[in-house]
């Protein structure tokens, strides 16, 4: 059979959802939505058509391009049903070399070479745009069998994996082995205190832990952007080519921005550096206003170098796990994601009862 591969055009946020455009975002979200399930369970992990539009279409430092694949014809036919969906991102600043592709192929699709089509168009696209780099994350939730390490001696994914068996027979090499953990919510109320008291004791008193829910004061946006700074050269990358990511105040302001556009809410968990007046330390939840009973996504949990050793990962990751349980009480769960060799960070997740759900590799393809 014959697939043809069209690119999307953002819907006026105003217009009328049953046009051409919002039909076909939303039948993107659902395609993507269908492969979280085999990783999350269904209906934990969601994209929002909202959150799609708002990373798609407001400024910031990366770019996408989104398509459908369609079986025939050109996807104009309101009884046509694509069969994939894919996303082209550029970081033109930070990683002027690579691209960032991810395709989904509808289950009922899947084994058709649906995805090898898909993801050779979007390979041509990257080289026209004179990419000499992909990288992927893509999660692998076959258990058991055969199982194939990552080159850092850390993690693995299953030899009988589909995705993995694809990216390995089109040229792909595994470059680091992310795990996916999920906590389980609600949790003692006394058992996070009881971290939050022992990492503040071991801390000391030239720290203290600041919370918040959505923008950022001001005052603080120089300090959150020197942290993710950090943290883009400071993380684990395993054999990936990782470049320096360039962060400034207006960068965090636009990401917060973003968010908020998008439909959700973030909390904030630092720590304050008492003598410096800086903060040293923070870690962010996102969470689905639409629904907050669905899990939270933990984004980067930061600790600047001159500062390790005193438990402020634990201290942040805790407070705000406290604030979550204060703010939204029926939220049901927190998934996150770490590097298998960040063995700190993983013993912090496993003590605030964080289990391993899947892994997700880090691939990588260079093209020549």
């Amino acid at each position: 059979m014959d697939y043809f591969i069209r690119e999307l055009t953002p819907p006026e946020p105003a217009s009328a959802r049953d046009g051409e455009a919002w039909r076909l975002l939303e039948r993107f979200r659902d395609i993507v939505n269908s492969g979280y399930a085999a990783t999350y369970g269904e209906g934990r992990l969601l994209e929002t058509s909202r959150r799609i539009l708002a990373d798609w279409t407001m400024p910031g430092p990366v770019t996408s391009r989104l398509f459908l694949a369609f079986p025939s014809g050109d996807g104009r036919d309101a009884g046509e049903h694509p069969v994939a969906a894919a996303k082209l991102m550029v970081s033109p600043r930070d990683s002027p070399t690579h691209a960032y592709p991810h395709v989904v192929v509808d289950a009922p699709a899947r084994r058709r070479g649906i995805g090898t089509f898909v993801a050779a168009r979007l390979e041509e696209l990257a080289r026209a745009d004179g990419r000499t780099s992909l990288q992927a994350w893509v999660e692998h939730p076959t258990p058991g069998g055969e199982r194939v390490a990552a080159p850092t001696g850390h993690g693995s994914v299953s030899a009988a994996d589909p995705a993995a068996r694809f990216l390995w027979k089109t040229g792909w090499e595994l470059g680091q082995i992310e795990r996916i953990s999920e906590l389980r919510l609600p949790v003692s109320a006394e058992s996070l205190l009881a971290h939050m008291e022992a990492a503040a004791a071991r801390a000391g008193t030239d720290y203290r832990v600041l919370t918040w829910e959505g923008e950022s004061s001001p005052a603080h946006l120089d300090d959150l952007a020197r942290l993710n700074g950090d943290m883009s050269v400071d993380a684990p990358a395993g054999e990936l080519e990782v470049d320096e990511e360039h962060w400034d105040a207006e960068r965090v302001a636009q990401l917060e921005r973003r968010a908020l556009a998008s439909g959700a809410t973030f909390l904030n968990a630092a720590v304050l550096h008492v003598p410096s007046g800086r903060l040293v330390a923070q870690s962010m939840l996102q969470l689905d206003l639409d629904d907050t009973t669905r899990p939270a996504q933990q984004d980067n949990t930061l600790v600047t170098s001159t500062h390790r050793g005193r438990r402020l990962g634990m201290l942040v990751k805790a407070a705000n796990l406290v604030q979550l349980a204060e703010r939204y009480p029926e939220c049901t769960g927190v998934f996150t994601w770490n590097a298998e060799e960040n063995a700190h960070m993983l013993r912090v997740n496993e003590a605030l009862g964080l289990v391993p759900l899947a892994p997700e590799g880090g691939w990588q393809k260079r093209l020549s």
